[in-house]
């Protein structure tokens, strides 16, 4: 698929498994949801769930709830960024918020965001935001001090950017999508990664100067510290130069599980450094993802469900038995395709399977 527009054609694929959803879901499952990144899960359902509430109602109503399921985009306009409420971190009151750092599924969500921005990369760039020792110092003094610096940032950039993109549309599709990740430094003090969306076309001006971003650390510190901060070292901004998802994969693996705030508490600052959200969307960004994540149909689900096995040894995709910790615990089958070309010629052999099998006495397995 070189060369290929990953959006488009996850798109394709999306409108073409429509008319499949009429087939209805596959009960043993819970639904089966391809990620940009092209991972998937298959995750059985517990057994009383197989004959709960919805069995009962009739096939066209059915017919409409999985499609519209299917085919919305998921957008919550309430928050700019997607990070603590969505986590599913072991957060059980007793740690701080921010104590778990970036969790697997915030990992998720940005490699998903840099997925679908691969093959247009140079329309992006990568804004670095490093604390000086000052103001460090300064918002450590305040209770939650990084964490509302963070979020007045992350709040004026957004609005500057949305703002810059409102003015190039009709001219251009350009909405203001970005991501950030927090880094914990060797020194404790967390680093700000925004990888966001820089132009409008290849060869167009900038959205934001260097000044402009500049100006954008300056009034969040000022604003968190009551006074003004020397911050005219503490932002870097590049093109993004190759590929978005290999750029933030070290950063995300440095912030993954509580050794990020050990990090700082160990070089001996307080919780007031400690981010309470390690990672960000915008909602243009969120919106984004949702619209190019694919239900895969119940009854090609329960074909995979039989099937994995021989494609992994085709080659056509990698997985494997993922056994979850704890009593009764199910197994998950995990994995992955390499391409799109690979998902949609999985896609059309077990579409070939179920055609060939209606009307018959098949048996479909299970996990």
């Amino acid at each position: 698929m070189a060369g290929s527009d990953i959006q488009a054609d996850l798109a394709e694929v999306r409108a073409s498994l429509v008319p499949l959803y009429r087939e209805g879901p596959a009960p043993a499952f819970y639904p089966v949801r391809v990620l940009p990144t092209l991972g998937f899960a298959l995750v059985p359902r517990r057994r009383r769930e197989r004959t709960g509430p919805g069995a009962g109602i009739s096939e066209a109503v059915r017919k409409r709830l999985l499609i519209a399921s299917a085919l919305r985009a998921v957008v919550d306009g309430a928050g700019l960024v997607d990070g603590i409420r969505s986590d599913a971190s072991p957060f059980d009151g007793s740690n701080p918020p921010g104590f778990c750092g970036l969790t697997r599924h915030g990992a998720r969500m940005i490699e998903a965001f840099c997925r679908l921005w691969r093959d247009k990369k140079h329309l992006f760039a990568v804004w670095t935001v490093t604390l000086p020792p000052d103001l460090a110092v300064a918002l450590d003094g305040i209770e939650g001090g990084f964490t509302r610096f963070q979020g007045v940032l992350r709040r004026r950039f957004s609005e500057a950017l949305a703002r810059a993109c409102r003015r190039h549309r009709g001219k251009v599709s350009c909405e203001p999508d970005w991501c950030f990740v927090c880094e914990p430094q060797k020194s404790g003090r967390p680093h700000l990664h925004f990888v966001f969306r820089s132009r409008a076309r290849m060869g167009g001006t900038w959205h934001l100067s260097t000044a402009a971003l500049d100006r954008l650390i300056g009034n969040a510190a000022a604003v968190v510290i009551g006074r003004p901060v020397d911050v005219s070292s503490a932002g870097n901004v590049q093109q993004v130069q190759k590929d978005m998802g290999r750029y933030l994969s070290g950063y995300l693996k440095k912030g993954v599980g509580s050794t990020a705030a050990m990090t700082v508490l160990l070089n001996g600052w307080t919780w007031n450094l400690v981010p309470a959200q390690w990672w960000g969307l915008s909602t243009s960004a969120r919106s984004l993802i949702f619209r190019h994540t694919i239900e895969v149909p119940g009854c090609l689900a329960r074909w995979l469900s039989v099937q994995w096995r021989g494609l992994v040894d085709a080659g056509i995709m990698k997985a494997a038995v993922w056994d979850l910790a704890g009593d009764g615990a199910p197994s998950v089958v995990a994995g992955f395709w390499r391409d799109v070309g690979s998902f949609r010629e999985t896609l059309s052999y077990l579409h070939d399977l179920h055609s060939a099998a209606v009307g018959s006495n098949c048996i479909f397995g299970r996990t």
